[in-house]
């Protein structure tokens, strides 16, 4: 028997108002950037901190913050 088992809402204010990540992309990083920034190939860069003085699950706009638009791209995908 075939059966819907992933953790969601009905509504998106849902997501919205209490999200806990269910369904959630992590991007562009996951996990915490301390300090909210890093060094990548002798450039440093600085990102929004959401997490205290770090940088969390991609910042005020991770990928978990957008509402995303879906097409097939083929017959079978």
């Amino acid at each position: 028997k075939l059966d819907n088992v992933v953790l969601g809402f009905k509504e998106l204010a849902d997501y919205e108002s209490m999200n806990p990540y269910f369904g959630a992309l992590i991007g562009r990083y996951g996990n915490r950037i301390g300090g909210a920034k890093f060094t990548l190939d002798g450039t440093q860069y600085q990102l929004a901190a959401n997490n205290g003085p770090n940088s969390l699950h991609g910042g005020a706009k991770g990928f978990d913050k957008v509402v995303w638009s879906v097409e097939p791209l083929s017959s079978v995908s």
